[in-house]
């Protein structure tokens, strides 16, 4: 059985939007920092991957501190067993690999990719109608 994360990552201070490698070396990165050598072993899909528009959310860092930032959201998969190390290790991750500033939001979480997308959309709308 397998789990389904839609994540966003946001660097701070980053220039370039990052790459789909970068994405998954950062996740592998939270993993083995949080877990150890247990933790970036852990076997992961990474399903998709694109760059989210500057005006498509706030963001969560300061944006008083005009610094730039740069987000992209992407989709994992893992065995369902290692759910618990990937959320956790994506809630503590504060700097990638490369010592860049990040922050690493799970925007979804379910056992399929159609929960998933209906969980998300289901977030959307609330977001939408609240703002």
């Amino acid at each position: 059985e397998s789990a389904y994360f839609r994540v966003r990552l946001e660097l701070r201070g980053a220039t370039e939007t990052p790459t789909r490698s970068y994405f998954a070396t950062v996740i592998t990165h939270a993993l083995a920092k949080t877990h150890g050598v247990v933790g970036g072993a852990v076997p992961l899909d990474h399903l998709s991957f694109e760059p989210e528009d500057d005006d498509a959310s706030k963001g969560e860092f300061d944006s008083s501190m005009k610094t730039s930032a740069r987000r992209v959201v992407g989709v994992v998969r893992c065995h369902a067993s290692d759910a618990r190390k990937l959320r956790t290790a994506l809630a503590m991750l504060t700097t990638t690999h490369d010592g860049t500033e990040c922050v690493v939001r799970t925007l979804g979480e379910a056992t399929s990719l159609v929960a998933l997308a209906g969980e998300c959309a289901a977030r959307n709308l609330t977001l939408r109608l609240r703002g």
